[in-house]
């Protein structure tokens, strides 16, 4: 039996599916089962849990053999990264560790530091230097931005109404990954034991600025998009006041900074040689199906 925690997330829906295909039990850690079963269906398990919460890990973990952390507190109204991906790591690598778990793969962000800019990145490497320091049998997954989610935010709005928001200048090359591909690479971190105790850091097949982004989500429209840029310092000054009222807004906005600034790059060249059989995802190709379900018609629809 597997447990995934933060199995409803892009790379969730991507992985849990993954598994069950093949015949592998999966277990989905959650605080919300009725929501978890709408995105993932009625065949994995569900436990109700929250890794913030100690007392409620014991009984997810009955019979488990290995667990998946892919849970995260960044983003829109989430508690933030101290509280999940570092203290609700540090608690479900103990409990697992309780549990005589065989295995626990974390999945990380690339680019971790215990001093980064980002406080996402800072609590994603204490997370690592926990379970690195723990008994369990481990590895550690990093991948990059994921391109579902940033083609929902940069390409959706054009799909939808030809309108694009670019952070900054745009002009600073970031590596994508598709949740797809991270989630063939967790797979094989579930039972590889070559992959015991190491370290994968994960990209994707080419490096874009999200200019080049807004041009690849054009020529998927079909149409040119009026594009709004946010400036740095407006973004650096929106991000101070936000920061006391709103801190996960604070946070979003820190990351859109990053991504203008921070070196975002990666050379997949060394993960395609080791792992031929994994075919990396382009975002073109991220960008043609979200096209494609933009466009097609419902039954609603159809029945008009």
């Amino acid at each position: 039996m597997i447990l995934v925690a933060g199995g409803t997330g892009h790379l969730g829906i991507e992985l849990v599916p993954l598994l069950t295909a093949r015949g592998i039990p999966v277990r989905i850690l959650t605080r919300d089962p009725d929501r978890a079963r709408q995105r993932l269906g009625e065949t994995p398990q569900f436990a109700k849990g929250d890794a913030r919460s100690p007392n409620t890990l014991e009984g997810a973990l009955k019979g488990v053999d290995t667990v998946v952390s892919a849970m995260t507190g960044f983003g829109p109204g989430a508690p933030g990264p101290k509280a999940v991906d570092y203290e609700g790591n540090l608690n479900l690598i103990r409990a697992a560790a309780a549990a005589d778990v065989r295995r626990f793969v974390l999945v990380s962000i690339h680019g971790v530091t215990a001093d980064h800019a980002m406080e996402l990145w800072r609590m994603k490497y204490r997370a690592e230097e926990a379970l690195r320091a723990s008994q369990l049998d481990w590895v550690i997954v990093r991948p990059n931005a994921y391109m579902e989610l940033w083609a929902e935010i940069v390409a959706g709005p054009i799909f939808k109404d030809g309108k694009a928001t670019v952070f900054g200048r745009g002009d600073n090359p970031v590596n994508f990954n598709s949740a797809k591909d991270v989630a063939s690479f967790v797979a094989l971190a579930l039972f590889d034991p070559d992959l015991s105790r190491t370290i994968l850091s994960i990209g994707g097949p080419e490096n874009l600025t999200l200019n080049q982004l807004v041009g690849q989500a054009e020529r998927a429209a079909g149409r040119k998009a009026a594009v709004k840029h946010v400036p740095l310092p407006m973004m650096r000054l929106m991000s101070l006041v936000m920061r006391p009222l709103k801190p996960d807004v604070a946070a979003m906005i820190q990351g859109g900074i990053a991504f203008d600034t921070v070196d975002m790059t990666f050379d997949a060249g060394d993960l395609r040689r080791r792992f031929p059989q994994i075919e990396l995802t382009r975002m073109a190709d991220v960008l043609a199906r979200q096209g494609a379900a933009t466009t097609t018609p419902t039954s609603a629809e159809l029945s008009h």
